[in-house]
């Protein structure tokens, strides 16, 4: 019998993950991957159905096909199969996303649907509930994961942006930058974690947190959000940053922890004002970013410097942040990092 797994070997697995994924995708599984292409082309609108780190995930693949000939919506699973029925057309192709393959809402969804809407599934299990009614199945290779989405998710996002490739041509993830992106994330890993240790004790004792960012950056802060409340029991939020503007920042202060992901991009620059207003507003704020800012780390904010990398591309680096995040604050709590303490890892019915 082998050892049960940590959250952090599971973390630390990610880079692997991430090599051996595009690789495979490159290979063997490139007619698989190309199939599905050619089917999403075949439609004129991809409806992506999911739940959590799943759903969240799936805004990658909806940023990037939208305003392409394609039309994309990126749906949570639950509200569209007791409320959004009738977008299950027979003129759309379904893209369904759970790591388990037995998330009860998607797989719902792709019961309902018609027998003539074809389906996509992506999954870490080739023979789950889902998979078996899938026309095409793309699997994320992960290999078991016991706690908090971690390497899962990673895989998630980067066989995404392998399926935007085929479906527009492009080469945004190829195996080569891959690895390079690997490299960094087994860097960055123990680099990150040291800086969180220096920075976490000076901000005091918050009760809440708030994970906010743009475009690909959303998608870290609603994936830090979920996984940070999984892992600390402490209420987290995910919020865009142009939704906390429009009032969630009134709550800002000592007891609210704001981390905000500013990636090199079109709103890097709204971003940073936006971790300035915050730490004037006496929240204790986290600044994650790959590019050079003109301001420094002071007593409420604290900035980390990534590498640079593509701006659809981040959330591969920056999602280490609220996963080391995520282990101090559980550490400093006298939890287990990752380990589910009243549901199960699985979401199996409603």
């Amino acid at each position: 019998m082998t050892a049960k797994s940590t959250f952090m070997d599971e973390v630390k697995e990610q880079p692997e993950v991430l090599r051996k994924l595009v690789e495979s995708y490159e290979k063997e599984l490139a007619p698989r991957l190309q199939e599905a292409a050619e089917l999403i082309k075949s439609k004129p609108l991809l409806v992506i159905v999911g739940m959590g780190s799943s759903c969240f995930a799936g805004e990658l693949l909806a940023q990037r096909l939208n305003g392409t000939k394609l039309k994309v919506i990126n749906c949570d699973a639950s509200e569209l199969f007791h409320y959004q029925q009738g977008i299950l057309s027979d003129n759309i192709v379904m893209l369904a996303i759970s790591q388990s393959g037995e998330s009860a809402e998607t797989c719902l969804v792709a019961e309902a649907r018609s027998e003539s809407v074809p389906l996509i599934c992506i999954t870490n299990n080739e023979e789950s509930r889902l998979a078996g009614m899938g026309d095409i199945v793309l699997p994320l290779l992960a290999g078991h994961e016991e706690g908090t989405s971690s390497k899962t998710f990673v895989a998630t996002m980067a066989l995404l942006h392998l399926l935007a490739d085929a479906v527009l041509d492009e080469n945004l993830l190829s195996s080569a930058n891959a690895s390079e992106i690997a490299n960094l994330v087994q860097e960055l890993t123990g680099a990150l974690g040291e800086e969180v240790a220096r920075f976490l004790p000076q901000f005091g004792d918050f009760s809440s947190l708030a994970f906010i960012g743009r475009g690909p950056g959303l998608v870290s802060a609603l994936q830090g959000a979920l996984i940070t409340q999984e892992m600390t029991q402490v209420p987290a939020a995910g919020l865009s940053a142009g939704q906390f503007r429009h009032g969630p920042i009134e709550a800002a202060g000592p007891h609210l922890l704001t981390v905000i992901f500013a990636p090199y991009g079109r709103t890097t620059q709204l971003l940073v004002k936006l971790a300035q207003d915050c730490a004037s507003f006496g929240s204790p704020t986290w600044l994650v970013t790959d590019t050079s800012v003109s301001i420094a780390s002071t007593e409420n904010l604290f900035v980390s410097q990534l590498p640079l990398v593509r701006e659809e591309l981040s959330p591969l680096l920056s999602i280490l942040a609220p996963e080391l995040l995520g282990v101090a604050i559980a550490e400093r709590k006298g939890l287990e990092p990752g380990r589910f303490q009243k549901i199960s890892k699985v979401t199996n019915f409603e």
